[in-house]
């Protein structure tokens, strides 16, 4: 899938509904009319051929930074992508966050790491002798603390400074998370529906159907693969 050219992108896109949208009223023209083919039975249909560009490019970006050993972090939280998030970033060596992401996460990094830290601490602790020692009710207070840290945390285990690139999906969605992000300085890359109701730059924005479970899923596997 990594190597396709835009041609046979393009076909994939339409395949997977990648360049479908819902309806006129939610499409904001300022923002993405150069993505749009325009309306047809009520629908604003996106130009896969625009969409192709958007993703090579960022396909591009992404393998150069894992190439490098940077950190890539995808940002998906939705419950019905929950377990597919987790899924494909531990196979295609990716940062995760998909359960109840902090709402200061990157622009108050330090508390960030610290509960981070303090997962690896308890993960440490329940392998060790030490915790064998610990009386029944104590050793059920420390597996309930680390399934708690687990639930937001677990991946992102390793990360031990602020991501290189981030990967936002449904920025509309997740508007506050692209704020921070400007506001802290780091780099990200936002895939968004028609309804994005603010501007961004092209640099950072892919425009395709974040509504259907076979264009996430698509776009997911083609990005981080």
């Amino acid at each position: 899938m990594s190597e396709l050219n835009k041609e046979t992108l393009v076909e994939w896109l339409i395949s997977n509904k990648v360049y479908i949208w819902t309806t006129r009223s939610k499409f904001f023209p300022k923002i993405t009319e150069k993505s749009t083919l325009g309306v047809v039975n009520k629908e604003m249909v996106i130009d896969p051929s625009v969409t192709a560009e958007m993703l090579l490019s960022a396909k591009e970006k992404i393998k150069w930074l894992k190439e490098a050993w940077k950190n890539v972090l995808l940002v998906l939280d939705k419950e019905v992508f929950r377990d597919d998030v987790e899924e494909i970033c531990n196979t295609s060596n990716t940062l995760f966050l998909n359960n109840k992401v902090p709402s200061w996460l990157f622009t108050n990094f330090s508390t960030f790491s610290k509960s981070i830290g303090a997962m690896n601490n308890l993960r440490k602790l329940i392998s060790s002798d030490k915790f064998a020692k610990l009386t029944k009710k104590e050793q059920l207070i420390t597996k309930r603390n680390l399934s708690k840290f687990e639930l937001v945390y677990k991946g992102v285990t390793n990360l031990r400074k602020v991501p290189d690139l981030v990967i936002v999906v449904d920025a509309e969605y997740n508007t506050w998370v692209i704020k921070e992000l400007e506001k802290a300085k780091i780099d990200y890359i936002a895939i968004a529906n028609t309804d994005l109701s603010r501007w961004l730059s092209t640099n950072h924005l892919i425009v395709a159907n974040t509504n259907s479970y076979e264009s996430v899923m698509y776009m997911l596997n083609y990005l981080l693969k």
